[in-house]
C-alpha cells in the first residue's frame, strides 16, 4: 500500500506519515513520528505538506496539537486539483509557445545533429518523432524494432495515430512486415514491401526538417536537424517508395513463407 502511495504522488516519508495516521487515528506529531520512523522535526514538516494537499487535518486537544489522516476520498481531490493545475498548464503554454519560437535563436542553415545511447537513447528519438507537424518517411526493420523494444513499440504506434500523425513505410518481405500492414489504416500508416534484398539493419524516419537514425542492433540514434539534409532525404525516400510501390503491387497482401525463403536463398547465393 506504501509504494500505491508513492505512485499517486506522495514521497516515501509523506506516504509512511500518511500510511501511520490511518493505522493509528488522530495523534499527536510524537506517536505519529515514532510509527512512521521519522524524526519529530521532519513529521512537523511532513504534515503541514500534507495538510496543504488536503490529506490532514489538526485540532487542540488539552493544549496539544492532535493531527488526523483525513478520508482516503481525499486522495481523488488532490490528483483531481493536480490534473487541472496540468491541464491549465498545457493550455498555457500552448498560448505563450509562438512567443517563445518567435525569439527563439536558431541560426538558419547550421546543422545540427544529436547523438543518443543505448536502449533509452534510441526511445528518445522516437519519442521526437511523435512532435512531427508532417506525414513520417520510414525505411527500416520491424523485426527490429519488436525483438529490441517489443514492449515499446506496439504502443508507439497508437500514441503516433493517437496524435493524427501519419506515416509511409518502406519494410521487407517477412511474415511481422505484414502483420504490421494488416493495421495500416488503424495505424494512419501506408505500407509498402520490398524483396527481402532491400532489407536495411537501421531505421530511418523523416519528419519535418528532421532525419533520424536508429540503429537497434548497435544501440545508438541520431538526429540530424538541417533543412536541406530533410529535403535530400525526403526526394531519395520518394524516389525508393516509387519503386516499392510496384513492387508492392506485384507481391500482394498475403505472406507466402514458401516465397521469404526463396529470397533467403537468392540472397546467400549473392553473398557467396
Amino acid at each position: 500500500m506504501l509504494q500505491d502511495l508513492i505512485k499517486l504522488g506522495l514521497s516515501d516519508k509523506e506516504a509512511r506519515v500518511y500510511m501511520a495516521m490511518l493505522e493509528m487515528g488522530p495523534s499527536s506529531v510524537t506517536e505519529i513520528s515514532k510509527k512512521a520512523r521519522i524524526t519529530r522535526t521532519n513529521t512537523y514538516h511532513i504534515l503541514n505538506a500534507l495538510a496543504v494537499k488536503g490529506l490532514v487535518s489538526t485540532h487542540e486537544k488539552k493544549s496539544k496539537m492532535i493531527f488526523a489522516a483525513e478520508d482516503p476520498e481525499r486522495i481523488i481531490s488532490m490528483l483531481e486539483i493536480k490534473l487541472k493545475e496540468i491541464e491549465d498548464g498545457i493550455r498555457h503554454a500552448k498560448k505563450i509557445l509562438p512567443e517563445f519560437k518567435a525569439i527563439y535563436k536558431n541560426p538558419s542553415g547550421k546543422l545540427k545533429v544529436k547523438f543518443y545511447e543505448g536502449v533509452e537513447g534510441i526511445i528518445s528519438v522516437y519519442e521526437d518523432t511523435l512532435t512531427s507537424k508532417s506525414t513520417i518517411l520510414s525505411y527500416g526493420s520491424v523485426e527490429n524494432e519488436h525483438a529490441f523494444m517489443p514492449g515499446y513499440i506496439p504502443e508507439y504506434y497508437e500514441r503516433r495515430a493517437g496524435r493524427g500523425i501519419h506515416l509511409k513505410a518502406i519494410t521487407a518481405y517477412t511474415e511481422l512486415s505484414f502483420a504490421i500492414k494488416a493495421l495500416d489504416k488503424r495505424h494512419l500508416r501506408i505500407s509498402k514491401i520490398v524483396p527481402l534484398d532491400f532489407q536495411i539493419s537501421p531505421e530511418i524516419n523523416i519528419y519535418d526538417d528532421k532525419v533520424a537514425i536508429m540503429s537497434l542492433k548497435e544501440k545508438f540514434g541520431a538526429i540530424i536537424e538541417s533543412r536541406e539534409t530533410a529535403d535530400a532525404f525526403r526526394k531519395l525516400f520518394n524516389l525508393a517508395y516509387e519503386r516499392a510501390t510496384e513492387y508492392d503491387e506485384k507481391i500482394g497482401d498475403k505472406y507466402n513463407p514458401e516465397i521469404e525463403k526463396k529470397m533467403r536463398k537468392e540472397m546467400k547465393r549473392k553473398q557467396e
